[in-house]
């Protein structure tokens, strides 16, 4: 997706959400790296034969922990997507039709 910096430049707000959807998107992005490597690990450990029910139970716990963590990082992105396109219809609905903007 490419952003269109005409379109930032009219609409300045909205600039604070996209850098919060960023955000929540590299957040997420770092869980799923979290993840990946507990698992990983686990996969390497057994590999060879030094697993234990301890390594097992960790790798399950982060895992669990990253799954929520992403589910709260994208219910946030996309919460910051909505705000930033809300802020950008209203604005340009009044610049587009200024007489009708007293009306709603």
């Amino acid at each position: 997706m490419m952003i269109n910096k005409r379109l930032i430049g009219t609409v300045s707000e909205s600039k604070k959400y996209i850098a919060g959807n960023v955000a929540a998107q590299w957040c997420s992005l770092a869980a799923n790296i979290a993840m990946m490597t507990a698992v990983t690990g686990l996969l390497a450990s057994l590999f060879y034969k030094t697993a234990d029910k301890n390594s097992g139970f960790l790798t399950v716990a982060i895992a669990a922990a990253a799954i929520m963590f992403r589910f709260t990082c994208t219910l946030l992105s996309s919460h910051m997507g909505y705000l930033s396109s809300k802020t950008v219809k209203k604005t340009l609905r009044e610049k587009i039709y200024p007489e009708s903007v007293n009306l709603t």
